[in-house]
């Protein structure tokens, strides 16, 4: 009499997908469905760690979301309700604004992200946003 062989159960997995979206990268963290579940955003310069860093932040995000026994990962309240409502948000930080402007305070910085939060509609955010934005409320002034 043959021996059935057991088969391993296989699980949904998450993954994650690079893709690039203008002048910056993205890693997006994929649920089982193959739905965007978590975006790492990242500046793809070779100059940089930034590609290497995001990447490796992705995969331990997978690893961990793909865990079986011994665990559970929820993913932050603010993206699992944004997936819930079919909605996505791209998050700016006061860093992104000093790397098109490095001269800028944290406070300056922070009350350049401020303005283009209320004219984001009309303009959207790119990295030339943040920079012509910091530009208009902060003149780089010529030392004489």
């Amino acid at each position: 009499m043959k021996r059935k062989q057991q088969t391993k159960r296989k699980w949904p997995r998450y993954s994650y997908h690079r893709d690039f979206t203008g002048s910056a990268a993205r890693i997006r963290i994929l649920n089982p469905d193959g739905e965007s579940v978590l975006n790492i955003y990242f500046w793809d310069d070779p100059e940089t760690m930034e590609a290497a860093a995001a990447e490796k932040r992705a995969k331990m995000l997978v690893a961990a979301l793909n865990l079986r026994r011994g665990g559970t990962v929820e993913l932050p309240h603010e993206f699992v309700r944004l997936a819930e409502r079919k909605e996505i948000a791209a998050i700016w930080t006061v860093r992104d604004v000093q790397r098109v402007r490095p001269d800028l305070t944290d406070d300056r910085a922070w009350a350049v992200l401020r303005q283009i939060d209320g004219d984001i509609f009309n303009r959207g955010i790119t990295c030339e946003t943040l920079r012509l934005t910091a530009d208009k409320m902060f003149p780089i002034t010529s030392a004489a």
